[in-house]
């Protein structure tokens, strides 16, 4: 078939050919298509702002190794993992690492890969270290190519959750 042969269909009529041949069309829930003109979800980096260095308020950051925002699949990923958590910390900022911006202040880390951790390693003190819980799991890169990683994953979710909880 030639490309001039190809005709797209609408939505309707792609629902209506998919179930006569025996297809259930998936959906999301809340709405059955975005829409074309509704712009994609921006990539975390620019969604989740970083806090300012001086706020002592921030109870878990999360640091990803450099490139990792602009992920669908990572973002997705990292999104189940915090969905576990409390709702307060669910809202924790993200950040990439850039080894020339220290990470601002914060309770607990959980660092992504590494390249987070060497960061965090080289921008906290001894003492800021000793203090703050970090905890270091794999790349998100690396959680989505080895799907059995992920249970470390949750177990440094579980750790984190736990240590959070004995500080309050």
């Amino acid at each position: 078939m030639t490309a001039a042969g190809v005709r797209r269909l609408d939505a309707a009529a792609r629902d209506r050919t998919l179930r006569a041949l025996g297809v259930m069309p998936l959906a999301l829930r809340g709405s059955r298509r975005t829409p074309a003109a509704t712009p994609a979800r921006p990539p975390i980096a620019a969604v989740e702002s970083a806090p300012a260095a001086g706020d002592e308020r921030i109870v878990l950051l999360l640091l990803l190794p450099a490139g990792s925002a602009a992920d669908a699949r990572q973002q997705a990923l990292l999104r189940a993992a915090v969905a576990c958590l409390p709702a307060a910390l669910q809202r924790a900022p993200w950040l990439e690492v850039d080894a020339a911006v220290p990470p601002p202040r914060a309770r607990a880390y959980l660092a992504f890969g590494q390249e987070a951790l060497q960061t965090l390693g080289r921008a906290l003190s001894a003492a800021e270290q000793q203090a703050a819980c970090v905890i270091g799991v794999e790349a998100p890169a690396l959680l989505l190519a080895e799907p059995a990683r992920k249970r470390s994953l949750w177990r440094a979710l579980k750790t984190l959750r736990r240590s959070l909880e004995e500080a309050d």
